[in-house]
């Protein structure tokens, strides 16, 4: 990411922000009352679970939290979880060299990043078999490939930087170096059981703007700014900050060519986005309290997570 261009996006985004505003009761700190307040919190979700609305009739919501029915592993999933801890291990190698006090150029930068490389992707795909399944010997060899290309993309990007600080600042210490050179977007974990939301959530945050990132791995669906709106809910209901602005980084990566492209989404989390994510939020409580199969909508996306389960059954 271009910090330059965000900030000039997030200017733009202000402006729209001063006309259209937020209104107070959809705040996250409203959560207390209606709609903010969740119908109970007896049932917690997760932002993905709710924000994913690959089935419109919220049947995944049934099948998941009422007939505890897994969706199958799927290359799909496995890659935006190998891709988004790559992410997050690149920023914190990035980090640890710098802050060793050994790293005094981006070229002994990026020397001491590629050889991280193996243990960075193995750790990735270690994680993701952990939340998914064990994964075939084909698909892991097809996510090592995408995932040594992610990292060193990032890797030759980061060492771009600091060279770029370095040279722009030369009497800076290290500090100044990482805070100029390594994007200012940071992992935090938040509690979101205020607005009926898990107790645990990973949000990327990019600071500066106090905006929510999210990473998406395929391809551009219309829900996708549902998953920050719920996590800007979420932050404000804890920290009572307010959460302006989110934006979506799509990453593909081709394995003929290795280099990643990059399209970023970004919008104002505003008025609509936040009743329409509430109203999804009580309406997969309805779905989970009643216990009641909402059936299958009109149409079934074949890239739906479920898709396979709801085919066998029809069969």
């Amino acid at each position: 990411m271009d910090r330059l261009d965000l900030d000039r996006r997030f200017r733009l985004l202000r402006r729209e922000f001063e006309v259209r505003g937020v209104s107070e009761e959809l705040r996250g700190w409203s959560f207390d009352s209606p709609p903010v307040e969740p119908p109970s919190r007896s049932a917690l979700f997760g932002v993905s679970e709710l924000a994913g609305r690959y089935c419109r009739s919220m049947r995944d919501i049934y099948l998941r939290r009422v007939l505890n029915v897994r969706p199958p592993p799927s290359v799909k999933m496995a890659r935006g979880i190998v891709l988004h801890a790559v992410n997050r291990e690149s920023i914190s190698a990035v980090k640890r060299l710098l802050f060793s006090g050994e790293v005094r150029s981006g070229s002994e930068l990026v020397e001491d990043l590629l050889p991280l490389t193996r243990d960075v992707v193995d750790g990735a795909i270690s994680e993701t078999e952990t939340h998914l399944a064990k994964l075939s010997d084909d698909v892991k060899d097809q996510l090592r490939v995408e995932a040594s290309a992610f990292f060193r993309f990032l890797a030759v990007q980061a060492a771009a930087r600091v060279d770029q600080a370095i040279s722009k600042y030369p009497h800076s210490d290290v500090d100044s170096i990482v805070s100029v050179a390594v994007p200012p977007v940071v992992e935090r974990k938040v509690d979101g059981s205020l607005v009926g939301l898990s107790r645990e959530l990973s949000v990327d945050i990019y600071t500066p703007f106090n905006a929510i990132a999210d990473l998406k791995t395929g391809e551009v669906r219309e829900f996708h700014p549902y998953a920050a709106t719920g996590y800007a809910l979420a932050v404000e209901a804890e920290e009572g900050t307010p959460v302006d602005f989110g934006f979506i980084i799509y990453v593909q990566i081709e394995p003929s060519r290795l280099v990643p492209s990059f399209r970023l989404r970004y919008f104002v989390i505003g008025d609509e986005l936040r009743r329409e994510f509430l109203e999804l939020r009580d309406e997969a409580y309805e779905v989970v309290s009643v216990g009641r199969d909402p059936g299958k909508p009109p149409k079934c996306p074949d890239y739906c997570p479920y898709y396979s389960v709801c085919v066998r059954e029809k069969s």
